[in-house]
């Protein structure tokens, strides 16, 4: 037996997948966008079980605080602020050499998503924000590939399959943006720091029976591991796509659209960026509040809310509008905002 046979071969005779389905697998390609502790781990898991190429899309840098759940990374990575596509790629060629693995830094939008997920079968969103999340379900049915998306927060994890002609797409689910701050972040709500790993092994499983020929899994998976143990259930199993989805009726992508995309701008001389996201609503003060005030001092007023977290300082209007002040970096201002307010 050579060795890549024997590094599959457990794969192999599981009867779910025999060498048919490993060979698919080994022809499969996967986007990730997003290489946080959902995404790492279902990158190596990728790795391991021999799909053939893979691209990670990341616009962020490994801190001390990723060690605690997000593999792949080490303090070594940390200390030297590493790219975490990069350090993610690095890793993975370790574990798999001669993996076709291609590391992009950059932040997935309106302008090169088309052109980044492009020619892969399969994209797995490990993204962080609404906003990112619609726009990997939009690029994915305007290209004709499938998507997988999977997030977690608190306790709770959510995993579904977006596959054109079979299930409805995440706007279908989702309907519109949620109001900003009206629900948590793993930078206000925290994190079981295993969570994760649950999170990815089950989204990472529905795409190697996408990638080895099987009908995607219907509905939602939601996944809880602390109250009262481990619990799953899936959600919205008999729902199918909106007749009001743009997108499944094949009118208009609405994420790839101009209008679509936040707005990030430098205030000029004032050290300060604002950051205005797409389809504004007022936000829920109450509940920003609630969240933002384990992390930081809160001032709020019938028209704005202001925190101050790390070493800025968020101001969040009624109209949507937030200004983050303390950094003029506006890449750095939209992760703030996307941290603490949660759009």
């Amino acid at each position: 037996m050579t060795a890549p046979e024997a590094r599959f071969s457990r794969s192999v005779l599981f009867p779910g997948i025999g060498e048919e389905g490993q060979r698919r697998i080994r022809a499969f390609s996967i986007a990730f966008v997003g290489v946080g502790a959902v995404g790492a781990a279902a990158a190596e898991s990728a790795a391991r079980a021999g799909v053939g190429r893979l691209t990670l899309v990341d616009r962020d840098v490994v801190e001390e605080s990723n060690l605690a759940r997000q593999f792949l990374f080490d303090a070594e990575d940390a200390a030297r602020v590493a790219p975490k596509a990069e350090a993610a790629a690095s890793r993975l060629r370790a574990i798999a050499p001669g993996l076709d693995v291609r590391p992009v830094v950059a932040d997935l939008d309106q302008a090169n998503a088309a052109e980044t997920l492009r020619g892969h079968d399969l994209v797995f969103d490990g993204s962080d924000n609404f906003e990112t999340r619609l726009l990997v379900s939009d690029a994915a049915r305007l290209l004709g590939i499938s998507a997988l998306y999977a997030a977690c927060v608190g306790e709770e994890g959510l995993v579904a399959a977006n596959v054109a002609g079979k299930t409805p797409c995440l706007r279908c689910f989702l309907e519109k943006l949620p109001p900003a701050g009206s629900g948590p972040t793993c930078d206000t709500a925290g994190i079981v720091p295993t969570l994760p790993l649950f999170v990815a092994a089950a989204g990472m499983t529905e795409s190697l029976r996408i990638a080895a020929g099987l009908e995607p899994s219907r509905g939602v998976l939601s996944i809880r591991v602390w109250e009262g143990g481990i619990h799953s259930r899936r959600l919205f199993e008999s729902v199918g796509p909106s007749a009001a989805c743009p997108v499944c009726r094949g009118e208009r992508f609405p994420a790839l659209e101009e209008e679509s995309v936040s707005k990030v701008v430098k205030l000029c001389g004032r050290n300060s960026v604002q950051v205005s996201p797409a389809g504004r609503e007022r936000p829920d003060f109450a509940a920003l509040e609630s969240r933002l005030i384990r992390v930081g001092r809160v001032r709020r007023s019938p028209h704005l809310l202001a925190a101050d977290v790390e070493d800025v300082s968020l101001t969040v209007f009624a109209d949507g509008r937030c200004v983050v002040r303390g950094t003029d970096d506006p890449r750095r201002a939209r992760a703030l905002y996307e941290q603490y307010v949660g759009r």
